[in-house]
């Protein structure tokens, strides 16, 4: 059992046997639960795209809103409660930048495969699938002990309906799409995985069920693209995208929704779910995937709104006589208190949603690249003694250091061949110079090009190399700094010479 501090307060997060437990104070409510469970499992960068779970009294699962005290969401309840992680906005693969944040977003999608809430084209990318699943899982197909038990656990995926019979020689097939993946690293197959499921239409989508049909609508699914309306088995799907959205609204169980069809008319839809926490989740869910995927920033019309719970005036509203008029003085100022904007009693914030995608992705990317620039790295002659095989001529070993060689010197400033190459010279964009040599320069040594002005460029840490015979740590980036810009140099040096030819002719 691993303890680790989530640094929010009083609230601790642990991990016992894979299960991260919380320590929370079930009457206050902070987004910093989120992130100590996240830092748990080591994707506090990208916490963002997390969210917690609970089941209410009739089974929903429904996200815990961390800016409202948990006990009035969750009814109170027995302790210690439960909730799940997980991913509540998903994006693409390439979009995470930690390994430890794709190997959640794999677990969760492939729950979702398991469950069937997931579902694909047809059985040959099913195959594919439960494939990578098993390479993911368990390594590399093994003949003498095939991973059966995967394969049974994951013939549980399902293609979307309507599809073609389950082919007989389904296993064959799971089979060789193993063999032909041997050798893959096991983040490699997670990658590829939520890579294949990112192109499916039902991606990212929180379905929204209804027992009663209404209106023909079974589901309503909110993506990241818009909503999608699923209707009876003979009719399709309907997609509404945000931008034709005009305004949503729910009462009790009923969803209200009024949109723009594809000849500019504006249409109305009724959806009646199972409860009005269902309701209400729906109309939450599409003002924050909105949000999130296609804004620029969260506006503060969605961060501040709110609604009162009068619920918590009914502990004073009920009783004998003498405590009513025990407690007059605190009643009169409770009621009154409902008038007050400023007040925080009974006040219950609708939303939960801080950053969006792009905010996400910025402050993760930056995050870690402040992180990583901490880090002393190595001298080129530390990296060379360290993978030095000493006499050895085996081919390879020497193609390798010459590899490297020519790796370490492309890193170079192609003028001095002393310094780091840092600078991009503009307009052609070729970086093949320092900062210091690249103010000496009136045209770009490759192209020969007049030169606008230079812009100091940031390598990734990994290929970033350090001067000769002035190490410095990634932490100290040059700054350029100009007495005057680039190109009031150039144009004063050209003047200069030009002044100098015209009195050398007088």
């Amino acid at each position: 059992m691993g303890k680790r501090d989530g640094r929010a307060g009083n609230e601790t997060a642990e991990e016992r046997r894979g299960t991260v437990v919380l320590l929370m104070t079930p009457w206050r409510a902070f987004p910093r639960y989120l992130c100590a469970a996240c830092d748990c499992l080591g994707v506090s960068k990208e916490c963002d795209y997390f969210g917690l779970k609970y089941q209410n009294a009739k089974g929903e699962e429904l996200w815990l809103n961390l800016r409202n005290p948990i006990e009035r969401q969750t009814g109170g309840g027995v302790a210690p409660l439960r909730f799940a992680l997980r991913v509540k906005f998903w994006v693409p693969p390439h979009l995470l930048l930690q390994e430890a944040t794709r190997h959640q977003f794999y677990l969760h999608s492939r729950l979702e495969l398991v469950e069937s809430k997931l579902k694909v084209a047809d059985w040959g990318s099913v195959a594919r699938l439960v494939a990578l699943i098993a390479q993911a899982d368990g390594g590399d197909y093994d003949a003498l002990s095939p991973p059966h038990a995967l394969y049974s656990q994951c013939c549980h995926i399902q293609p979307a309906e309507p599809c073609e019979p389950k082919p007989q020689d389904f296993l064959l097939r799971i089979v060789q799409q193993h063999k032909e993946i041997k050798g893959m690293k096991a983040s490699t197959a997670e990658y590829w995985l939520l890579k294949e499921i990112s192109n499916l239409d039902a991606f990212g989508q929180e379905m929204f069920h209804s027992k009663f049909g209404y209106n023909g609508v079974s589901m309503i699914g909110v993506g990241p693209h818009g909503i999608t309306v699923y209707r009876n088995q003979d009719e399709e799907t309907q997609n509404i995208p945000y931008t034709a959205i005009q305004s949503a609204t729910s009462q009790r169980r009923m969803f209200h929704l009024v949109y723009l069809s594809l000849d500019g008319e504006e249409t109305s839809l009724d959806f009646k779910l199972d409860s009005s926490q269902s309701a209400s989740g729906l109309y939450r869910a599409i003002t924050e995937k909105h949000a999130f995927y296609s804004c620029e920033t969260v506006r503060s019309a969605v961060t501040a709104q709110f609604i009162r719970d009068l619920k918590i005036f009914d502990l004073f509203l009920v009783g004998s006589f003498y405590v009513l008029s025990l407690f007059l003085f605190i009643q009169l100022g409770t009621i009154i208190s409902i008038f007050n904007e400023d007040s925080t009693l009974g006040k219950k914030y609708v939303f939960d949603i801080r950053r969006t995608c792009r905010e996400v992705y910025d402050n993760a990317r930056r995050a870690l690249y402040c992180e990583a620039a901490t880090i002393a790295l190595p001298e080129e002659n530390e990296i060379l003694d360290r993978h030095a095989c000493g006499e050895c001529e085996n081919p390879k070993c020497k193609e390798s250091r010459e590899c490297l060689a020519r790796l370490l010197d492309a890193m170079l400033c192609r003028i001095c061949m002393d310094r780091s190459l840092d600078t991009a010279l503009f307009p052609c964009g070729h970086a093949v110079a320092c900062l210091d040599c690249a103010r000496r320069c009136e045209r770009c040594p490759l192209c020969r090009a007049d030169i606008d002005y230079c812009r100091t460029i940031y390598l990734p840490i990994e290929l970033t190399h350090i001067d000769k015979h002035n190490p410095k740590l990634l932490s100290e980036t040059i700054e350029p700094v100009f007495s005057k810009p680039l190109t009031d140099e150039i144009k004063d040096k050209r003047i200069l010479d030009t002044e100098a030819s015209v009195n050398s002719n007088i």
